[in-house]
């Protein structure tokens, strides 16, 4: 009887200890980046990891679970299937992924290119780079139409739009200064996850002006009124 107590309480700790794994951006020295997000759908959690290579090609890849993943968890994550590609080279590649408190740690099981074997290792949670400071954060722009029309530029939290229709996943938070802020966006275009780098100007009149990294041009978007 005393060794089953013993056994119980040895357990105890582990089990108080489990917790939701955190959602953001979890970062392995200077270039490489892993996002975390999740969609409910049909009863299942849905998760996303977005492999972020900040010098080099991108990936990401896709697990479902019917409970949200916890700390100590490991959950294999597969390159879904493309829509939008005749070949994937990747196509039904495998990641491990164990997750701690604040810590993932990847490992490439079959079937994965050079792009998704650049991030076996560990990535550590970053809610600087999670998280955009809510003076920053916003909407701009389309004000002429009802505020539930409207396709803006904005920033929230962990999310962004540089024109109100290109939706991206914060990835990077650079502040400049007290008005003016560099972001780098997850974003998906079809079948090609990339990043980009857009950054805000924050003006006196509290309009904004948007320059993303693939456009030589700003854009100017006025903060409507209500």
């Amino acid at each position: 009887m005393l060794k089953q107590a013993l056994v119980l309480f040895s357990i105890l700790p582990l089990t108080a200890m489990a917790a939701p794994v955190v959602e953001g951006v979890y970062v392995s020295g200077t270039n490489k980046r892993v996002h975390l997000s999740s969609f409910e759908y049909e009863g299942a959690k849905h998760y996303e990891l977005f492999l972020a290579n900040m010098i080099g090609d991108s990936s990401f890849v896709i697990a479902s679970k019917a409970k949200p993943i916890q700390d100590h968890q490991t959950v294999v994550f597969t390159v879904p299937e493309s829509g939008y590609l005749d070949y994937q080279s990747n196509l039904g590649c495998q990641v491990e992924a164990r997750f701690l408190p604040n810590e993932i740690q990847l490992k490439n099981l079959s079937n994965c290119t050079s792009t998704e074997m650049a991030f076996n290792g560990s990535y550590v949670y970053s809610k600087q780079s999670s998280v955009v400071p809510k003076k920053y954060q916003g909407a701009w722009g389309e004000c002429q139409y009802p505020k539930s029309n409207r396709e803006q530029a904005f920033l929230s939290d962990s999310k962004g739009s540089s024109n109100g229709t290109q939706r991206f996943d914060v990835i990077k938070v650079d502040p400049i200064s007290s008005n003016e802020l560099n972001v780098t966006g997850a974003f998906y275009y079809e079948a090609d996850p990339v990043i980009h780098t857009i950054n805000y100007k924050y003006l006196p009149d509290k309009s904004v002006r948007v320059k993303a990294d693939w456009n030589d041009n700003s854009s100017l978007y006025k903060r409507c009124s209500d």
